[in-house]
């Protein structure tokens, strides 16, 4: 019989030693329960339907469905559920945009330690948001880096246009694949030069690469 302090455990992992590791990092921790595991997003999903978890440890990166997917189908589907993000990379832009749009309450490096995995997962359970400090690092580094091209007040045509001048696109090339004109293109290619106060080609890779455009 589960106890009703104990915390329920589901771990989604496209490699089963990860699981595995987990498992064994939580078995001395008798306020965790592993309840479901799974190499598969869309049979964690199907396994949720039939049990009741409190928080969902979800790798990432992964075939079929990605851990974006799969956070986005819990908060939907599953809205009680706690979705925590473990994975070996914090990137800012990945990190803000399981935050904004899937809502998840943890984002933790496999990098880890025992101490670390189970505060947080204390923590979460509680109702805190938990990040590890390299993916806080991150995270804070692109919202500043988001909001200052805000700034800019870059369209979304424009970054497009910004991503093709940096794969060397010539203005024909660029209008054929947008399906727009070459004139619009260069008054685009003006607009962008004039908001950024960049004047060459390479000086705007430069600046794309430094904002995270690219």
């Amino acid at each position: 019989m589960t106890n009703s302090s104990t915390i329920r455990i589901a771990i989604l992992d496209d490699h089963q030693i990860v699981i595995d590791g987990l498992k064994l990092l939580l078995s001395s921790h008798k306020q965790f329960e592993i309840v479901a595991e799974s190499t598969n997003g869309f049979e964690i999903l199907e396994i949720l339907e039939g049990i009741p978890v409190d928080i969902l440890l979800t790798d990432v990166m992964m075939p079929q469905i990605d851990g974006f997917e799969v956070a986005m189908r819990v908060k939907e589907a599953f809205p009680t559920i706690k979705v925590v993000a473990l994975t070996m990379n914090g990137e800012g832009m990945l990190v803000d945009k399981m935050l904004e749009q899937a809502e998840i309450a943890g984002y933790l490096l496999k990098t880890i330690d025992r101490n670390e995995l189970v505060q947080a997962l204390e923590s979460i359970q509680k109702g805190t948001r938990y990040f590890s400090n390299e993916v806080m690092d991150e995270l804070e580094l692109y919202q500043k880096i988001k909001k200052e091209n805000e700034s800019i007040h870059l369209t979304s045509r424009e970054i497009e246009i910004i991503k093709c001048i940096a794969n060397n696109m010539s203005n024909k090339q660029i209008a054929d694949s947008l399906f727009i004109s070459e004139r619009t293109v260069e008054t685009h290619r003006k607009n962008i030069f004039r908001k950024t106060d960049i004047h060459t080609a390479i000086g705007l890779i430069e600046f794309a690469k430094k904002r995270q455009i690219i």
